[in-house]
């Protein structure tokens, strides 16, 4: 778990570093909270996800029928509230509007992270924006990170051909990708891109990605050397039972795998609704309070094995 946060709780934990005589100067230079770019309102469960998710058509041959074709006409536009809990307790939120058409999508969202220090909350506040083809290939990412004692970050990633351009401040890199298999990991809001990035590319019940990981500390680097970018997979485990409320909700549940762990992703269709990684006392939850304002529990999970 350690080396999995060190990824993906972002950069504020390689950031907040609470020693004696600096807590008063983190505290007058934390940003303060403030509004959220995306209004989300609380949104009612549908009716329809008490129902079991239909499963993909698979052809004789293993394979799923018509992946070219599974892009709808009709541009798919989610906006949504996450909430990330650490070890049970709130340590962040995030809202995003993602819309994904024939040849475009954009995933735009910001958030917020805050961490205790000694008797004070720091406050790290954040905006990115992810642009990729109707297929999910990635074009460019943007990301503004504000935090204490001028330890700002900013990220600017963009495509060409098989080529990615990596700005970070007066720092520039170059890495070969192959687009059409490359995943750009962001903050957590990114993790809604994978239900529909699983049914683009899925063999045999598993898609696997090469990652672009943008979410982890100021000093870690991507690598063009010869062991690549890090390996993510996806594999469709089954259905999910989760419980909001009175209400029990069937879901579909992934395992994502890659040399940080395994954690699950819970979604219906695709829309994202929870992600879980850890065990009981290093535990992380993100779930869509939008849908869940007062929390969410995953009951049972039932294997396709």
């Amino acid at each position: 778990m350690p080396r999995r946060r060190k990824i993906l709780l972002t950069i504020a934990a390689a950031l907040v570093v609470a020693v004696g005589g600096l807590v008063v100067a983190f505290v007058v230079s934390s940003p303060q909270p403030a509004e959220l770019s995306i209004d989300v309102a609380t949104k009612a469960i549908p009716l329809s996800w008490a129902e079991p998710q239909t499963e993909p058509v698979i052809d004789t041959e293993g394979e799923p029928d018509a992946l070219e074709d599974e892009t709808p006409s009709e541009p798919f536009v989610s906006t949504g509230s996450l909430a990330l809990i650490g070890d049970g307790k709130p340590f962040g939120e995030e809202v995003y509007e993602l819309t994904i058409s024939e040849d475009r999508a954009t995933l735009h969202s910001s958030g917020r992270f805050w961490f205790k220090v000694v008797v004070a909350t720091v406050n790290v506040t954040f905006e990115q924006t992810f642009e990729g083809e109707g297929d999910l290939r990635p074009v460019m990412y943007v990301a503004e990170f504000h935090a204490p004692l001028g330890f700002d970050r900013s990220i600017r990633a963009t495509v060409e051909d098989d080529r990615v351009t990596v700005e970070r401040r007066n720092d520039e890199q170059q890495i070969t990708i192959a687009p059409e298999r490359t995943f750009t990991l962001g903050t957590f809001s990114t993790y809604v891109l994978l239900p529909r990035l699983f049914a683009l590319r899925r063999e045999d019940g598993s898609a696997s990605f090469e990652v672009l990981v943008f979410g982890g500390p100021p000093d870690q680097e991507l690598s063009d050397d010869a062991d690549g970018l890090p390996v993510m997979t996806v594999e469709r485990m089954g259905t999910a039972s989760l419980i909001a409320g009175e209400t029990v909700l069937e879901a579909d549940c992934y395992t994502v795998s890659s040399d940080l762990g395994e954690s699950e992703l819970f979604a219906r269709g695709d829309e994202f609704l929870a992600f879980r990684a850890g065990e009981e006392d290093e535990s992380l939850l993100v779930y869509r309070s939008d849908f869940f304002p007062d929390g969410i529990e995953i009951a049972s999970v039932t294997s396709l094995r």
